[in-house]
């Protein structure tokens, strides 16, 4: 044929053609999008097709306006109280105690003195004086000895070298059997120091808090001519009081003696009340003649 006599080469397909198309179908569904923009977006051009889908977004929910806050002005402190005010003060009015007969029966009731049960608590001076009341009980006596202290030789125990045993100097050696005693304890004072006063105070703090909480009870015909548990024992619980409970005497042995063998309860002469047995008391039992003897111990 004329084709191969030339020398050219076969025909090409057609499919030049076909990509030549591709850029033109790009260019149709620009235009497609950029039409599609253009109806939900009126107002914008076909060249900016980011514009429409900008346009296309919902708006933004508009907040709600904010409440103007009102502020309430501060209370001012009230007149009633003065500036000397604490926690803890016995509320006013006539404290009393109630007085019950030998059956635990209420028979009348006496006003206690404001200024030995009503007097206002406070923490550091009770902790303070119980530390101390606590302190003074102790001994402080006990005693060990050191090295120096234990009886015995200072001579050598063996020789230094050739027996294979560990170096030894002195049978006294903390690490012996026998031996003196590293750091142990030695005679001191644990006393704390209180003021006479501070110590009074405490004991009336005490006294105006039992007061205030209505655990002061005064027993009437608590004489006893022999000790008798038994009949101590059915008085407080005829009364029916929280325990445990103290029973305040004044040179009434046989009282004493006859409270003692009770697990809940604790006797004390007036002249020997402490601010610690007070407070370790829920319920305060004063006989005629202690709580008359009060004012003078």
């Amino acid at each position: 044929t004329a084709s191969e006599t030339s020398g050219a080469g076969p025909e090409k397909k057609p499919a030049a053609a076909g990509k030549a198309a591709t850029p033109a179908k790009k260019t149709a569904r620009r235009a497609a999008t950029s039409a599609a923009g253009a109806k939900k977006a009126p107002g914008t051009s076909a060249a900016d097709p980011a514009a429409g889908k900008r346009s296309a977004t919902k708006p933004a929910a508009a907040r709600p306006a904010a409440k103007a806050v009102v502020r309430k002005p501060a209370a001012k402190p009230s007149a009633s109280k003065g500036a000397g005010d604490t926690a803890g003060t016995v509320a006013p009015g006539p404290l009393q105690a109630a007085v019950v007969d030998t059956e635990g029966r209420v028979v009348e009731t006496v006003d206690l003195a404001a200024e030995r049960f009503g007097v206002a608590a406070k923490t550091g001076v009770l902790h303070l004086t119980v530390r101390a009341e606590q302190a003074a009980r102790r001994s402080g006596t006990a005693s060990t000895k050191t090295r120096g202290e234990v009886a015995g030789t200072t001579a050598k125990m063996y020789r230094q070298k050739g027996t294979g045993r560990a170096r030894a100097g002195s049978v006294k050696s903390p690490v012996r059997t026998g031996g003196g005693t590293v750091f142990g304890p030695k005679p001191r004072d644990f006393s704390i120091k209180v003021n006479r006063k501070v110590a009074r105070q405490a004991l009336r703090m005490a006294l105006s808090n039992r007061a205030d909480s209505g655990a002061v009870y005064v027993a009437r015909g608590l004489e006893l001519d022999s000790p008798s548990t038994r009949s101590v024992h059915r008085l407080l619980v005829a009364m029916d009081i929280a325990t445990p409970v103290l029973v305040v005497t004044h040179d009434e042995d046989v009282l004493i003696k006859s409270v003692r063998n009770l697990a809940y309860a604790q006797a004390s002469e007036v002249r020997d009340l402490t601010t610690e047995k007070v407070l370790r008391a829920r319920s305060l039992v004063f006989t005629e003649k202690a709580f008359a003897a009060l004012d003078q111990a």
